[in-house]
């Protein structure tokens, strides 16, 4: 294909872009670089095709790479897209490392927002993958590969290719058939999100999404910083407590990598998201009860003010006003741990201590 050909007599065709099928364009009517590829249907999906990517060019979002044109050139579609300034996620993980789990999770959170817009509008995106995905200097992934045929998807096809692409983010790897292991909250996320059984709400994703692309896990935090003071702490264990009431039921969960901290200090429990419970954090009666919960919350808690996990014998030396209530909690007798009346009580009393001057 010659480099001074033009598509619709105003787009010339320069060099191609990545290893893909997209070239860079100049639009010579509205002096821009822009993106354009050619839609390799057959003959009889040209109508289809053309319907769809038209369809594709009334999506505005800030996220997404717009489809600005649509050109029929000797019989052949071709999109004309926004060009956008960026490597492919593709490109950066294989050239550089896998992503950190909070800029994982950012990509996540931008992806998810334009694909819920998308699908409001009735388009389903169809090829979400790590070469569709552009990471901008700005910080931003903006979602390309809009207009090609989605060859009638749902969209919960477009959460599972989100899942497995967060997965290549942070793992260098597509999921195959064993995603990652790991207790963290963003790949529990991704292994619900990737399970037959379909992904979690909506809702549930956005919400662990956001959280995790500025918050950071209790178990991160005590390991960067060490045990945190017993006030903070208690702290911890009554929003965690909140929580688990508001949510009604077993949880299950409750670890320290599963309670995320926000910059200014507040903590938040994300939902079970089909990842068990570490053996040091699981209640030794190992039932399905608010009392095994709290005692999972005991564990949690002795493990952000010792800085290891509890274990027979474990000395309370950190906790100060706190040991009474950790003591409590890890109770191997449900009817001696606290009611969460008496819980919310006993941790208040600890945030409102004096500072102990030893």
């Amino acid at each position: 294909m010659g480099e001074t050909r033009k598509l619709g007599g105003r787009y010339r065709l320069l060099n191609p872009l990545g290893t893909g099928s997209v070239r860079l364009a100049f639009d010579e009517r509205e002096h821009r670089d822009v993106a354009v590829r050619r839609l390799r249907v057959p003959a009889e999906l040209h109508n289809s095709a053309l319907d769809e990517a038209r369809r594709a060019a009334r999506l505005r979002h800030p996220l997404v790479a717009r489809v600005l044109d649509v050109v029929v050139e000797d019989g052949a579609p071709w999109l004309v897209m926004e060009f956008v300034s960026g490597a492919s996620l593709e490109q950066t993980v294989r050239s550089h490392h896998p992503l950190p789990v909070t800029q994982a999770a950012r990509v996540g959170v931008c992806l998810l927002s334009a694909l819920t817009t998308a699908h409001e509008a009735g388009i389903v995106h169809g090829r979400v993958d790590p070469g569709n995905v552009l990471l901008t200097p700005t910080g931003r992934a903006v979602l390309t590969g809009f207009g090609s045929p989605s060859l009638s998807m749902l969209p919960s096809a477009d959460l599972w290719a989100l899942a497995a692409t967060l997965h290549f983010a942070v793992e260098g790897r597509p999921p195959g058939q064993v995603p990652a292991a790991g207790a963290d909250p963003l790949r529990s996320l991704i292994r619900a999100m990737l399970h037959p059984a379909g992904p979690p709400p909506i809702e549930v994703v956005r919400e662990t999404l956001e959280h995790l692309a500025v918050d950071r896990p209790l178990d991160v935090v005590v390991a960067t910083a060490g045990p945190l003071p017993p006030a903070q702490v208690a702290a911890i264990g009554l929003a965690v407590l909140d929580r688990l009431l508001a949510g009604g039921e077993f949880h299950g969960g409750v670890q320290p990598g599963n309670v995320l901290l926000s910059p200014d200090g507040r903590a938040l429990l994300t939902p079970l998201l089909r990842a068990g419970t570490f053996p040091a954090f699981t209640a030794p009666e190992g039932a399905q009860t608010l009392a095994a919960d709290l005692w999972s919350l005991g564990a949690t808690l002795f493990t952000a003010v010792q800085g290891s996990p509890p274990a027979p014998g474990a000395p309370l030396t950190r906790a100060g006003a706190l040991a009474p209530v950790l003591l409590r909690l890890l109770s191997g007798n449900p009817a001696e741990r606290p009611t969460p009346d008496e819980l919310r009580r006993d941790l208040r009393s600890v945030i409102d201590a004096p500072p102990d001057p030893g």
